[in-house]
């Protein structure tokens, strides 16, 4: 077990949490569970680079903290009536679409790379995230804040999620290129 792999798989035990305090009452818990293991990403891919310790299944717990963490934001959200639900249905689609290209890829000998936009769209999917669970727990007297908060939570989704879009048009024009040079045609 290499140290990012095991702050990966922390980082699944950490949304995990995070969803069952929001779910037992425990609002404050459930934010600084949240943003912790939201914070963690950074440190388990800064650290595979630099201790030389990146591995197929690294990549795999990582990608499986990100989509675990977006659909379990999302789905609070949606419940909650925070976010519109047609933001988790294009997130859905989306996420399922990249998976499929890079499995896909995976089958025919090659990688679709990640794109500096791609991660763009994490950063402001993260943050509306947290956003979200300030709106959320509410730790602000003002009404102004208060509002503030939770319009930019929803505009910051919403560019995050444009963007995530964008990106992976551009992985399907990646894979589309790819696709045709390994088939032959």
């Amino acid at each position: 077990m290499l140290v990012p792999n095991l702050i990966s798989l922390g980082r699944i035990v950490g949304v995990l949490a995070a969803v069952s305090c929001f779910l037992f009452g425990f609002l404050a818990a459930a934010v600084i569970l949240g943003v912790v293991s939201g914070f963690t990403d950074y440190l388990d891919g800064y650290l595979a680079r630099k201790l030389n310790q990146t591995s197929q299944l690294g990549a795999l717990l990582d990608s499986l903290a990100d989509i675990l963490a977006a659909f379990l934001c999302l789905t609070l959200a949606v419940h909650v009536r925070m976010w519109p639900v047609y933001l988790l249905i294009a997130w859905g689609i989306r996420d399922m679409s990249v998976l499929a290209m890079r499995a896909s890829a995976a089958q025919q000998g090659f990688t679709i790379p990640s794109s500096m936009l791609g991660k763009v769209a994490m950063n402001f999917t993260g943050y509306a995230y947290i956003l979200l669970g300030l709106d959320l727990v509410r730790p602000f007297s003002s009404v102004l804040v208060i509002a503030g908060v939770h319009w930019v939570s929803v505009g910051a989704i919403h560019v995050g999620i444009v963007l995530q879009w964008i990106s992976g048009i551009l992985y399907l024009r990646a894979f589309a290129a790819r696709y045709r040079r390994t088939d032959g045609t």
